[in-house]
């Protein structure tokens, strides 16, 4: 599938019903509109959470006027609160579709499940959680959330607590949400579907004036995001029409289109931390699980730990163009093949040895 550049992201040029069919086999969805790009200018985590998305579509009619400028034109809007209910009725009849919600205030995703269960006629949404303010910085309500996902037998995570929070939290926790293969950052969807605000007349959508609804909607709280943060990138994609734009500095080391041309199971193979057979059945698990990395599945399967993998996709590469300025323990204590005991050990027996 072809994709448009805007910036430092690659969208998936995909229409809505192409999406759909795409998510059957699993998928983590962020979804790129104007404060987004601007976020991802200076947030090298943001960043790292964003390139771990399967798929990254356009959720603004101002970057399709962008993409149109650019000479690159997206198919189709896809924002988060048109999707989720496309979602739920193009997979209305799957049994295997089973959704949960988290985000919004209290009671307000509980809200949702109910008016989503009665549109689509079955218990579709099998659990909905309102995390507390600042959530993400609590371990122990993020386990109790990871709990509570994982019990509720749901194959499809809904997470509207905004960006960048929605994102990163996605790629944070992912892995531990053993039964889920979809994943869907989705913002203020959870409070349209409860019915607690509502969305922009579809006129003012159709002509990229949503965000104009929602300031004088919530004036205090959007006013700097839409008046002040997100304005340079009208410059930006200026920049970009004429050659001008630079991509970040650190969009480097976390991008995946900047990693080294050789695959990361070849590496780890050569390296000798991985056998042939090994590399070839995770190839066959990301047929299978579309939504993980090679380094995810190896970490879920327990043979490496996901420090080992993302060290030599991440970091290897830039040692090999960089002279290193760090011992060799380092690198190994960063690529969790040592520890610092182990390390500790070496050195006070390289000390010993005589000259």
């Amino acid at each position: 599938m072809k994709k448009v550049t805007l910036l430092n992201v690659q969208l998936d040029n995909f229409t809505k019903s192409e999406l759909l069919e795409e998510l059957r086999f699993g998928g983590v969805v962020f979804t790129t509109n104007v404060d987004h790009l601007s976020k991802l200018q200076d947030s090298p985590e943001f960043c790292r959470a964003y390139n771990s998305a399967t798929y990254r579509i356009c959720d603004s009619q101002i970057l399709i006027y962008a993409s149109q400028f650019l000479g690159v034109p997206i198919q189709e809007k896809i924002s988060g609160s048109d999707l989720l209910p496309a979602f739920y009725h193009y997979y209305k009849n799957d049994e295997n579709i089973k959704i949960f919600l988290l985000g919004s205030a209290g009671g307000i995703a509980d809200q949702a499940r109910k008016q989503i269960n009665a549109k689509v006629g079955r218990e579709m949404v099998v659990g909905a959680y309102s995390p507390s303010f600042g959530f993400e910085k609590n371990e122990e309500e993020c386990q109790y959330i990871v709990n509570l996902i994982n019990q509720s037998g749901a194959t499809v995570l809904a997470v509207g607590v905004g960006a960048p929070k929605q994102e990163k939290w996605i790629y944070q926790h992912k892995l531990q949400l053993k039964n889920v293969r979809v994943f869907l950052a989705v913002g203020a969807t959870i409070d349209f579907e409860a019915g607690y605000c509502k969305r922009s007349p579809k006129w003012m959508r159709e002509r990229g004036l949503e965000w104009f609804y929602r300031l004088l909607s919530e004036p205090r709280r959007l006013w700097k995001r839409y008046l002040v943060d997100d304005v340079p990138v009208c410059w930006l994609i200026l920049k970009q029409k004429l050659n001008f734009y630079r991509i970040p500095d650190y969009v480097g080391a976390v991008r995946h289109d900047h990693l080294p041309s050789m695959p990361i199971g070849q590496m780890l193979q050569g390296a000798g931390l991985l056998s042939q057979n090994q590399v070839e059945t995770i190839l066959l698990d990301q047929t299978k699980q579309r939504h993980l990395r090679f380094g995810e599945i190896l970490a879920q399967r327990g043979w490496l730990k996901q420090e080992t993998s993302d060290f030599f996709a991440e970091q290897l590469p830039k040692l090999a163009t960089k002279p290193q300025k760090q011992p060799i323990g380092y690198y190994l204590k960063s690529a969790a093949l040592l520890n610092e005991n182990q390390v500790s050990t070496i050195l006070n027996e390289l000390a010993v040895l005589p000259p």
